[in-house]
């Protein structure tokens, strides 16, 4: 994403003047979520300057961040467990700040009556996304290293926990990260590891989203969002 990221954190590069996290705050807050943590690393003091001038405490008191400090040597999963304070023991979503989507996909994914669930892009496949498996309906496995042929779709990252499948997760994260010094793995290797023991089903997508991670795709989410 350079030049864009030189001064700033992806997730603070603008969709037709929208940055991308503040799209995600503003879904989740249409669909009545408002204890929100954001995990900052990369330019950090950068995304917590914008947070507070965007939302102020006063105005927005549960907006929270955690400094990844070690944000160049860890991955996501290392962000999860950062975060795990302020998730244990409660449902919870996470998803990752790099996604420009509908806020209805927010919508489909609260009302999908699993309690566990990922929201999928049934059908499609994307080389570098990570796919999902299912098995008699149920997700059986999620991984980057999915054939198409295997592949019910693709995780658009949004992911809904319910208390004790957000703990099972968690729990899988200290594990690696505590237990084996694993620190820069994705967190879906932990979501991966407890899908045989915590029921989780896909939620199709019916809204617009993507990914973004270069300028290319960048152009595409302005032509993807232009009513934006």
């Amino acid at each position: 994403m350079a030049p864009l990221t030189a001064d700033r954190p992806k997730s603070l590069v603008s969709v037709n003047g929208k940055p991308i996290l503040f799209k995600q705050i503003e879904n989740l807050r249409k669909n009545g979520l408002a204890d929100i943590t954001v995990v900052a690393g990369y330019k950090a003091e950068v995304l917590r300057a914008a947070l507070e001038a965007e939302y102020p405490a006063i105005r927005y008191p549960d907006i929270r961040i955690v400094v990844n400090t070690a944000y160049a040597t860890t991955n996501n999963m290392y962000s999860a467990y950062l975060a795990r304070t302020a998730l244990h023991g409660e449902p919870f979503l996470m998803l990752n700040a790099d996604v420009f989507f509908d806020d209805s996909i927010l919508t489909d994914l609260l009302a999908w009556p699993a309690e566990n669930a990922i929201a999928t892009d049934i059908g499609k496949y994307y080389e570098e996304s990570m796919k999902v498996v299912a098995e008699n309906g149920r997700l059986v496995r999620i991984s980057k290293q999915i054939s198409a042929a295997d592949a019910l779709g693709t995780s658009i990252d949004i992911y809904k926990f319910s208390a004790a499948g957000g703990q099972a997760f968690l729990s899988k994260c200290a594990e690696y990260i505590e237990d084996k010094r694993e620190t820069n793995l994705w967190s879906e290797v932990a979501l991966n590891d407890i899908l045989r023991e915590v029921e989780f089903v896909a939620c199709p997508v019916r809204g617009r989203w993507l990914e973004i991670d270069t300028l290319e795709d960048l152009r595409e989410a302005e032509r993807l969002f232009a009513d934006e």
